[in-house]
């Protein structure tokens, strides 16, 4: 196998990792809500304190990421999340779990601009989107695994010591990326000479040396597009990462230890959906440009999702409306390794602040769901209402990528 390729794998894996950290919370949040007595709205609330320290700390871990590597930078974030995974699990109140779960986004916001800042370094242009969306895959298989697991093990050890347990497989991820990692594959020994020419032909150069316009960066319309349509799409998942396993038992009345299966079976759609989308966009570049490569797919799949949402909502029959939540929640997922293949695509050798950008910014609508989708829920007692308001927000986000062109590249100037 190639350095890249292993490069990847373990890129893989910490999106994986980051996954069972973030949804584990979901998971466990009915159990929280009644040891520490917290509403939906409240265990909304700390949801969205965690995307808020995301969205706080996103574009500068992207800009660490570029100016100091991917390898200094995940081992120090990776070890500072597990921490406070680990801390999740001594929560005593509203106000501990609110600041360690915002302290938790703090760390965890570094994640995915770190990662694109090690592809743009580690693979050619032609491989961006198949590169994202092999990463993006581990998020989602963890995101499909995590109820399941986490319901095994609150079953024999109780809530808290699920966190306990998922803090340490980060730190052992943090050390052998710190060993094996480097950050340009000119320094790492295992290279061979023909990978090394096909990365070097078609790589972004490293921005250490360069100044980034950041006035450019946040008056380029097409990232500003870029980040509206994102924070639609992360509306929709942060449906599914705070709420899932609650709306099935609420909703639609699923004893506990059938959650697992099912959220599951929801959501590796969008594991397949992601791989689908990035290899899709990749072979539609050469036959209709760059900029209807990204859209088509991104368009198609946002479109479905909202319709689909809509019909979850409304459907009596379980059976039916748990099908169209898994077929919206895949269509959502084409998207996802197109919309960070995108923002390689404008930011070249910025990859990490551009994606940090986009996915901070983006992040407003994932720092808003999980507080008003339990406001909603708790007010009207019925989950109708914010998928109906999910499903609308897709299709605004559709509409956004004819904004969007990822060919107009965001500027930036070298020091003297």
């Amino acid at each position: 196998m190639t350095v890249r390729y292993r490069t990847l794998g373990f890129l893989f894996v910490l999106m994986l990792i980051t996954y069972l950290d973030r949804v584990c919370f979901s998971t466990t949040a009915s159990a929280m809500s009644r040891e520490l007595g917290l509403s939906l709205e409240q265990i909304g609330l700390a949801g969205s304190c965690f995307v808020l320290g995301y969205v706080l700390f996103e574009i500068p871990g992207g800009w660490l990421a570029d100016r100091f590597g991917a390898r200094m930078m995940l081992t120090r974030i990776v070890i500072w999340w597990s921490a406070f995974t680990a801390l999740t699990g001594v929560a005593w109140n509203l106000g501990s779990l609110v600041l360690i779960r915002f302290l938790f986004g703090c760390g965890e916001a570094g994640a995915f601009p770190g990662a694109t800042s090690a592809i743009a370094r580690w693979f050619p242009r032609m491989e961006f989107a198949r590169a994202q969306s092999i990463v993006m895959l581990g998020s989602r298989i963890g995101f499909a695994m995590t109820s399941w697991i986490v319901i095994a093990l609150m079953s024999t050890y109780g809530w808290r010591a699920v966190y306990w347990i998922f803090a340490v497989l980060g730190v052992i991820w943090a050390a052998g990326w710190g060993v094996w990692y480097r950050d340009l594959p000119e320094q790492h020994r295992s290279v061979r000479t023909d990978e090394l020419a096909l990365i070097r032909d078609q790589r972004a150069e490293p921005a250490s040396s360069s100044h980034f316009r950041w006035r450019e960066i946040l008056s380029n319309r097409s990232l500003l597009a870029l980040c509206g349509m994102y924070s639609g799409y992360t509306w929709g998942l942060y449906f599914y990462i705070q709420w899932l396993p609650t709306y099935l038992e609420q909703a639609r009345g699923l004893a506990l230890p059938d959650v697992g299966p099912i959220a599951a079976a929801v959501l590796l759609s969008g594991a397949v959906a992601n791989v689908v989308g990035g290899w899709a966009s990749d072979r539609l570049v050469t036959r209709f440009g760059l900029r209807s490569a990204r859209r088509i797919p991104a368009m198609t799949g946002l479109v479905a999702a909202g319709v689909l949402l809509a019909l979850a909502a409304t459907l009596e029959d379980n059976t039916l409306a748990l099908i169209c939540l898994g077929t919206s929640f895949g269509s959502a997922e084409l998207i996802l390794a197109v919309t960070w293949a995108t923002a390689l695509d404008m930011g070249g050798s910025a990859a990490g602040v551009v994606s940090g950008t986009m996915n901070s910014l983006g992040q407003v609508g994932g720092a808003l769901a999980p507080w008003l989708i339990g406001m909603m829920v708790d007010r009207t007692g019925s989950w109708e209402v914010p998928l109906l308001v999910s499903a609308a927000y897709y299709v605004v986000s559709a509409l956004l990528w004819l904004a969007i062109d990822p060919q107009r590249r965001v500027r930036m100037e070298h020091a003297d």
